[in-house]
């Protein structure tokens, strides 16, 4: 059992699961499915890589730079 199929498994009526099951990416489905249950810290974790990844990009201004005058 994949750790996906796991939280899924692990609380099938979560509302949180079942929208993420409802993506059609599988990417986001995936990501989004391993992302249910974490902590928040994981989730302010999770959101703060993100949004680096996203400056990476060029989506977003980078979050630790942005106040620094290089963006």
């Amino acid at each position: 059992m994949t750790l996906v199929e796991h939280s899924a498994a692990a609380a099938p009526a979560d509302p949180d699961v079942l929208l993420a099951q409802r993506f059609t990416s599988a990417a986001i489905r995936y990501l989004t499915l391993l992302a249910c249950g974490l902590s928040q810290d994981s989730m302010d974790l999770l959101t703060s890589v993100t949004d680096r990844l996203r400056a990476a990009e060029g989506a977003l201004r980078d979050p630790l730079t942005s106040d620094l005058g290089f963006d």
